[in-house]
C-alpha cells in the first residue's frame, strides 16, 4: 500500500472525522470516502465504522493505523540517512528547548552549530517532559531536553548534561537572611527545611517535573509547604521574593540569576538530572547530533556537569 493511503489512513484516526480529515488532507470529503472504500476492499477489513453522525475505529483499523505510522516512519528515516550521506546540510531538526535553561543553552551553542550547519533550520518547541516523550514516540520531535528526578522511559535515549542542585530562596529582609555567608569554598550556606514550616511559598505549577523533584524535601521535613502562588517560569518565582512576599526553591542556574536573593542549600540535598533525549529507534540526523555534542561540551566547560560535594558521591551511584 502506498504511502498516500497510508497517511488517510492516519489523519481518519487522528481526526475521527472523514470531513475533518478530508479538510485536513486537501481533498474533497466524498473522495475521501471513495478511498477509504477501496481501502477496506483491497484488505477486505472495514476500518472504520461509520454512521451518519459518528465514526469508530475497529480492531483492524487500530492494527492498519500502527502499521501505517511504523511504515510511513521508516521511510523518513531511510529517506534521512540518505540525505545525510549526499550532504545533510539542508532540513529542518526539531528540537524541545525546556523553559530558561533551555534557551541560556541555546545563546551559548547556536553561532557554532550555525557556522556548521547554515542551511539547517532549528524548529523551536517548549513542552514539558511527559509531552516530549510522546512527541519522540510519535516521531514529531527529533532532539528534546528534559530536567529529570529519574529516567524512567525504555525507547527513550538519555544524554547527561548535569546534576543540578535545587536552592532555597530568602528575600533579603527576612530574618533567614541574617544567617546568610558563603562557606569558606564559597559554596552556599546550609539550611534545614523544617524551620520553614510556617513560612509562604511560590514553587513551579503542580504536576511538573520540578515538583516532583523537590516533593521529597518537604516530606523528610515533614510538612506540606503553603502555597501562595504557582508558576511556569523561574523569574516569576524569583521576583515574587525579591518582593519580599515568600520563599521558593529553584535550581542552580537560575538562583545564579539572581544575586539580591539569599540563597541556601537544603539539608536533604534535592537535585535534578539535565539531559538531552532522542528516540532510540529513531536518532536524530547527523546535524541533530552535532546539536547534542555540543550542550555537552557546553556543560563540560562550564564546569557544570556535576555540582560541589555530594553530587560526586551520585554521580557515582548512577
Amino acid at each position: 500500500m502506498d504511502i498516500k493511503k497510508l497517511q488517510y489512513i492516519i489523519t481518519i484516526s487522528e481526526c475521527k472525522s472523514i470531513s475533518k480529515a478530508a479538510e485536513k488532507l486537501y481533498i474533497s470529503q466524498s473522495g475521501l470516502n471513495q478511498q477509504l472504500n477501496k481501502i477496506e476492499k483491497e484488505l477486505g477489513t472495514v476500518l472504520f465504522e461509520r454512521t451518519t453522525h459518528s465514526l469508530k475505529i475497529t480492531e483492524a483499523g487500530r492494527i492498519m493505523v500502527r502499521y501505517a505510522e511504523e511504515s510511513i516512519n521508516h521511510e523518513k528515516r531511510v529517506r534521512m540517512m540518505l540525505k545525510d550521506l549526499t550532504d545533510g546540510l539542508s532540513g529542518e531538526i526539531r528540537v524541545n528547548l525546556a523553559m530558561e535553561q533551555g534557551a541560556q543553552l541555546l545563546c551559548r551553542i547556536y553561532p557554532e552549530f550555525h557556522r556548521k550547519y547554515p542551511g539547517i533550520v532549528l524548529r523551536l518547541m517548549d513542552s514539558k517532559v511527559q509531552e516530549q516523550y510522546d512527541l519522540l514516540l510519535k516521531d514529531q520531535l527529533d532532539v528534546g531536553m528534559v530536567m529529570i528526578c529519574e529516567r524512567t522511559q525504555p525507547e527513550i535515549e538519555y544524554i547527561h548534561l548535569t546534576y543540578e542542585r535545587l536552592l532555597l530562596g530568602v528575600p533579603i529582609n527576612h530574618p533567614f537572611a541574617a544567617q546568610y555567608s558563603l562557606t569558606e569554598e564559597g559554596d552556599y550556606p546550609s539550611i534545614d527545611l523544617a524551620l520553614c514550616r510556617e513560612e509562604e511559598f511560590s514553587l513551579m505549577f503542580s504536576g511538573s517535573t520540578f515538583r516532583q523533584a523537590v516533593a521529597p524535601a518537604f516530606v523528610e521535613a515533614g510538612f506540606e509547604p503553603k502555597i501562595l502562588f504557582e508558576a511556569r517560569g523561574n523569574h516569576i518565582l524569583a521576583l515574587m521574593v525579591q518582593s519580599g512576599l515568600c520563599l521558593t526553591i529553584l535550581p542552580e542556574s537560575q538562583a545564579r540569576l539572581y544575586q539580591n536573593i539569599c540563597w541556601f542549600k537544603i539539608h536533604s540535598n534535592p537535585y535534578w538530572e539535565s539531559c538531552m533525549i532522542y528516540h532510540k529507534e529513531n536518532p536524530p540526523r547527523k546535524a541533530g547530533r552535532y546539536f547534542i555534542e555540543l550542550a555537552v561540551e557546553s556543560y563540560k566547560k562550564d564546569g557544570n556537569t556535576l555540582f560541589p560535594g555530594e553530587a560526586y558521591t551520585l554521580k557515582n551511584k548512577k
